[in-house]
């Protein structure tokens, strides 16, 4: 299966079902993924306040070299809802897609729920006891938000990674 044809694909299917989107549904839609993308960047900056960069850079993104296709049709609609313009995935690194040489190609307010909510150990043992607390009622309070943005589209349409036929079978 050529990749890069997938991605097209999934991106237009997930276009086409955002443009049908009733407006009261696209109203509530950009609140939820305002709130989304905001969030993620709070619980970035918390991660950021223990230097986590170097921590990955360190080990070479070892989680992110495991953790490939999480990217989620939710995640793209953020990306048309806020006009951010969307990244080209490297499907030629042999590594996440969404990896390229100065890191990964997703800012982190845009990042798939699984990247964002992963602390290592190395990490998560630096960050505060109240710290660690916060973030992971962060995490319960973004898992709230996308269950509320999958349920304004019938049928699971925005379910499951945006690759989600692309994925090889282990």
């Amino acid at each position: 299966m050529e990749w890069e044809r997938e991605w097209v694909k999934a991106v237009t299917a997930v276009d086409a079902v955002f443009q049908a989107l009733p407006q009261e549904k696209a109203h509530r839609l950009h609140e939820l993924l305002r709130a989304m993308v905001a969030l993620k960047e709070r619980m970035q900056r918390l991660v950021e306040q223990v230097e986590a960069a170097e921590s990955c850079a360190g080990c070479g993104g070892a989680c992110c070299v495991c953790g490939k296709y999480h990217f989620s049709a939710a995640d793209l609609l953020a990306y048309r809802a806020t006009g951010e313009p969307l990244f080209s995935p490297r499907f030629d690194n042999g590594l996440c897609p969404y990896l390229g040489e100065p890191g990964c190609l997703i800012p982190p307010g845009y990042r798939p729920f699984n990247c964002i909510t992963f602390n290592c150990e190395l990490i998560e043992d630096r960050l505060a006891h109240s710290d660690v607390s916060r973030f992971y009622l962060m995490e319960r309070e973004l898992k709230g938000l996308y269950a509320e943005i999958r349920s304004l589209f019938p049928g699971g349409a925005m379910d499951g990674p945006l690759l989600r036929h692309a994925v090889p079978a282990p």
